[in-house]
């Protein structure tokens, strides 16, 4: 059986009627050997008289991303243009606009990391930084004396333990 007799014998056949800006639409498309399905919104509707056209923002799914453009469709050639609905663009889209989101707010953090990063090399190299900065204390003694200290505190403490 041959997938187009299944297909027409249960589908309905769609025909829309009436199309104005604002109209949400499903577009399917050749690419290459198969089929890609776009949701599109008309955003110009054009006749000379003689031509028309309709100017398409469409979208299309690609794994975890969106793209998007603008076609111009003319009314000679035949197209498979759909309605759609609001809703079920949403439900296309979401998990990719989720997708998209973390992406951006990752790429949000990494980037203030980056700038703080920056702000503190700046100030380091122009002394700023610098001016905050101590010295801390020392003293300098040889190892006799580091060891005859240690000794000393040594039985300080055993003297405290007994």
């Amino acid at each position: 059986m041959q997938t187009k007799s299944l297909i027409q014998t249960v589908a309905n056949v769609i025909k829309i009627t009436e199309l104005k800006k604002g109209d949400v639409v499903k577009i399917i498309e050749e690419e290459y050997s198969s089929n890609a399905i776009y949701y599109g919104v008309v955003i110009d509707l054009l006749n000379t008289g003689s031509k028309s056209f309709i100017q398409i923002v469409r979208y299309k799914k690609v794994y975890s991303d969106i793209k998007a453009d603008v076609i111009l469709i003319n009314g000679e050639k035949d197209i498979a243009l759909f309605p759609a609905t609001p809703d079920e663009i949403k439900e296309h889209l979401s998990a990719s606009i989720s997708s998209i989101e973390k992406d951006i707010d990752k790429e949000k953090e990494e980037l203030q990391k980056k700038i703080e990063a920056l702000e503190k090399a700046k100030q380091f190299v122009s002394g700023e930084t610098s001016k905050q900065l101590t010295e801390p204390s020392f003293t300098e003694m040889t190892q006799i004396d580091f060891n005859n200290e240690k000794k000393e505190k040594e039985l300080k403490m055993a003297e405290l333990m007994d």
